[in-house]
């Protein structure tokens, strides 16, 4: 035998000596120690048995609901098809490996536990972000279903009676004499009648406009007559003194289905248009109402190219489905189809989409975006979004880039009277206030007001637009993010005045279209379709 092995076996021995001996003082410390300390001692064994158990479920459940959660948001965005597969595949293969990383680690023994702790919020992370996916994914597909047209149409009906007349309630009209006015044989009004029929008995005749009708109130050849109310602001502003004369005394409501208008225009990669109808009332965006903003938008989504179109309100149009000349903003008391086959008529194009939007909607909208930079083209004053003629409450704006709020938004886009071009360069301002909310919403910082701003806009605006054709939309924005070419034309027209058909006789004011101003209109949708670079030819 060596010295060094000598020296090792003397160093192995030392070492089971002092070994027997901390084992002889630890069985000799059990044997000292009292009851009440070997009990202290048991109870510490078995708390920190169970915290090491519970540390170890808590880690266990952590990576559970990680995995369980991160499957059911990738199923639900393959499902609804959120991103093209493009996209989808390697975000997939990334977010399952980063997930069983996360769940092997947390499960691995023998890890120090500031480690898995770090490890845990970073998970905790992950399923907050995936549920707040879920949240607003589920929301956006509420949303984007609640607003798609299902053909529903509410059309509200008011008995009116003379202002000074002695009639508080339907009741006192009993075998008194009511006249209604039958446009084209309306069907819903005779329901409305025969709703009215049930409560009291009445004699009934009918005319055929607005103005014969009131004059046969005013008249006195009837006690009371029965019309839709959307015909009062045609009264308000063309007969002011005799709508000043009428009281609506009751409504009623009649629910209508029509066909909605369907487009087979595959708008990834087709161009289409979209007509954009901001009707005149602040209730149900399914009322039958004037249509006082009458905008096509022209998408050519291949070359990213944007025509804006804006018809005057007062352009003396055909109405496709009456064969009568009226104004635009009147086609609307017809229904949203009957304004987009006119327009569709006028400018001899095919209008895929509609979208209708009230006054209400609009001031919201923009105050949810926190308001929109326009570059506002002179010093004016507007009534606001109620109507109201008090100085108090006028919209007053200087000319200049600013920052405008929904009230001052929507006064831009309402005013007229003291524009050069009147209504023209009302048009061409609500194509400025459009851009400008394109501009925001399409920005980042709408994430912050996203929830908010789909709550404001349920059941204050309705499309015909599918959800699954706003999504194919969307997901070809996210994978195309170049920006969007806008170009704008307006019609024009001269100053007149001709006999509409939705007030019938007595001439109003009409503006007469320009020939030449909707040629220039027809070959700029013409080119966009046909994917030409240059869509507005100036020597046309």
């Amino acid at each position: 035998m060596t010295i060094m092995d000598k020296e090792d076996e003397l160093l192995v021995n030392n070492r089971k000596k002092i070994k027997k001996q901390k084992s002889k003082k630890r069985s000799k410390a059990i044997k000292t120690s009292t009851p009440n300390q070997e009990r202290n001692i048991k109870q510490n064994n078995t708390q920190k048995e169970k915290h090491k158990k519970h540390g170890t479920f808590k880690y266990k459940l952590i990576s559970f609901l990680l995995i369980i959660l991160t499957v059911v948001t990738l199923s639900n965005v393959l499902i609804e098809e959120i991103f093209s597969l493009f996209y989808l595949i390697p975000i997939a293969v990334v977010s399952i490996a980063i997930v069983l990383l996360i769940a092997f680690i947390l499960n691995k023994r023998n890890l120090r536990r500031w480690i898995k702790n770090f490890i845990s919020i970073i998970a905790v992370l992950i399923m907050v972000f995936e549920l707040l996916m879920l949240f607003f994914g589920t929301k956006t597909l509420k949303f984007l279903s609640s607003i798609t047209d299902t053909g529903y149409r509410v059309e509200t009906f008011g008995i009116y009676v003379l202002n000074d007349s002695q009639y508080k309630d339907v009741d006192e009209l009993n075998n008194k004499n009511l006249a209604y006015l039958n446009h084209d044989d309306n069907k819903n009004i005779k329901q409305a009648l025969r709703k009215i029929e049930k409560q009291i008995a009445i004699n009934t005749s009918s005319k055929n406009n607005a103005n014969d009708l009131v004059d046969e109130l005013l008249n006195h050849k009837v006690e009371a007559i029965l019309m839709d109310t959307s015909y009062e602001v045609l009264l308000e502003e063309e007969q002011i003194e005799k709508y000043q004369k009428l009281r609506l005394l009751e409504t009623i409501d009649i629910v209508d289905v029509v066909n909605t208008i369907k487009s087979d225009a595959d708008i990834t990669k087709d161009p289409f248009v979209v007509y954009i109808s901001g009707i005149d009332t602040s209730g149900n965006v399914a009322s039958k109402a004037r249509s006082d903003v009458n905008m096509l938008v022209a998408v050519n989504p291949t070359t990213k190219n944007i025509l804006m179109i804006n018809t005057p309100r007062d352009y003396y149009i055909t109405l496709n489905g009456k064969g009568k000349k009226d104004k635009l903003t009147h086609a609307g008391l017809y229904g949203v189809e009957e304004s987009v086959n006119s327009l569709s008529s006028l400018y001899d194009t095919d209008i895929d989409y509609y979208v209708r939007i009230n006054f209400t909607s609009f001031v919201k909208i923009v105050d949810e975006l926190g308001g929109i930079k326009v570059n506002v083209p002179i010093r004016f004053c507007e009534q606001n979004s109620k109507r109201s003629k008090a100085p108090q409450d006028l919209i007053c704006l200087n000319k200049g880039l600013q920052n405008l709020n929904g009230e001052q938004a929507l006064a831009l886009s309402r005013h007229r009277k003291t524009l050069p071009t009147g209504d023209r360069g009302r048009g061409e301002n609500q194509m400025l206030v459009l851009e400008a909310i394109v501009n925001k919403a399409m920005s980042p910082k709408i994430i912050s007001s996203y929830s908010s701003l789909i709550d404001v806009l349920k059941g204050r605006i309705t499309t015909n637009m599918t959800s699954n054709e706003i999504i194919k939309f969307a997901k070809k924005q996210i994978k195309d993010l170049d920006a969007w070419e806008f170009n704008s034309l307006s019609a024009t027209g001269s100053d007149s005045s001709g006999v509409c058909y939705a007030t019938g006789s007595g001439k109003a004011y009409v503006m007469e279209p320009d020939s030449s101003s909707v040629g220039r209109i027809k070959n700029a949708l013409d080119r966009l379709f046909a994917s030409e670079k240059d869509i507005i030819v100036e020597n046309n």
